[in-house]
């Protein structure tokens, strides 16, 4: 790959897939910023072999204008970052299926309105691009396994529903040209198992299944060798660190050319 120039915004680089897809992007050379609740956790979290000379960290409240404009702009430029990585979400408190608590039920959908509104304020002159991190399920059944819709529908209905709404607020910016192009990424039950290659499978609505469509960057280059299908990607699990990879990739080394304004799925 060519040396990279672009600078790319994360929130929610304390999670496993934001944090794997700013690893993959330090690793390669991308200038990073992250706003992070705790510095201390973010260094903590970082592997030792990924460098941190690019990465600046911003310390502060996702929900706060102020420390949201930081991440945004690039100090040595004075101009908004190129990509924007969104991997922000509620955090379970209590998993009864009865009584399921979550920490910041409407974060999703808070956060990205406070994005838009700095955006706003900001007047960019090119519009950066964004890929946020939603799930299955958002939509109704279609890309959930039949056995998922008790704990789809019911005991992670709140969270569901934040994502949802923070999607219509990406599209919506999408269309109003506050974001120069989107990708919205739904992943299945993450799990934190290791990073594969060849395992990964991504689909849409729409897409037909193609060998000449899919990852193409090797597993020491930071891809996952995701594969299309037919449609939405079904499936019960997949790893934090594939969904990164796949983020990596296609939001950050292709700059969401090949998912624009998509809606994908991804399972193992």
């Amino acid at each position: 790959m060519s040396q990279p120039t672009k600078t790319i915004a994360f929130f929610g680089a304390t999670g496993g897939t934001a944090l794997a897809a700013l690893e993959l992007s330090l690793r390669a050379g991308y200038n990073c910023s992250a706003i992070v609740r705790s510095a201390d956790k973010l260094k903590e979290m970082l592997s030792k072999t990924t460098p941190t000379t690019n990465l600046r960290v911003i310390e502060g409240d996702a929900l706060k204008p102020e420390p949201v404009r930081e991440v945004l702009v690039d100090p040595s430029t004075g101009t908004v970052v190129d990509t924007i990585i969104y991997g922000l979400g509620a955090r379970p408190t209590s998993l009864n299926p009865l009584t399921a608590k979550f920490l910041f039920p409407n974060i999703c959908e808070d956060t990205t309105k406070v994005i838009l509104s700095v955006l706003g304020e900001l007047k960019p002159a090119v519009a950066p691009f964004i890929c946020s991190v939603s799930t299955t399920g958002v939509s109704g059944s279609k890309d959930v396994p039949f056995f998922y819709g008790p704990l789809y529908h019911w005991m992670l209905k709140t969270p569901h529903d934040d994502k949802g709404k923070m999607e219509e607020l990406v599209k919506g910016a999408g269309a109003d040209g506050t974001f120069r192009g989107w990708t919205l990424v739904r992943p299945t039950l993450l799990t934190d198992g290791e990073a594969t290659h060849g395992q990964v499978k991504a689909g849409y609505e729409g897409l037909e299944k193609s060998k000449d469509f899919g990852g193409q960057l090797t597993l020491a280059e930071g891809g996952n060798g995701w594969r299309s299908v037919n449609n939405n990607a079904i499936g019960y699990t997949i790893s934090r660190k594939d969904v990164g990879a796949f983020i990596f990739e296609e939001a950050v080394v292709n700059g969401g050319s090949r998912f624009a304004a998509k809606t994908v799925t991804l399972t193992h």
